[in-house]
């Protein structure tokens, strides 16, 4: 596995619900707005994406409703509840905190040369 897929995979909840604070979704729509706000460093598979995003209906921070396609296909949407809200700003600020911590961490040798000149 590759190790930007670890990042990826804790960042999908945050990521999806960020989209779904914006409108509602299908599942490849999300994937594919992920990869495009990316700039392609972030392609996450279906696969991956739909676990998450039964997660997060089982955890009743979205739902999701059918909508006819054509004449006989059905596309299910996802639609952002307003209880996740306070969740999405948790993630996000875990995202920050944590960000924060491994950037010190990576610039630490040169914080301390710093100082000590």
């Amino acid at each position: 596995m590759d190790y930007r897929d670890n990042f990826k995979k804790g960042s999908i909840e945050m990521l999806a619900l960020t989209i779904l604070s914006e409108q509602d979704c299908y599942g490849y729509e999300l994937c594919q707005l992920m990869r495009e706000r990316s700039n392609g460093i972030i392609a996450v598979p279906e696969g991956s994406l739909y676990p998450a995003l039964y997660r997060l209906v089982d955890k009743n921070y979205i739902s999701s409703y059918e909508k006819l396609v054509g004449k006989r296909r059905k596309r299910t949407y996802y639609h952002m509840e307003p209880s996740a809200q306070v969740y999405l700003n948790d993630l996000v600020q875990a995202y920050y905190e944590i960000s924060k911590g491994v950037t010190s961490v990576l610039n630490w040798e040169v914080n301390e040369h710093e100082q000590n000149l």
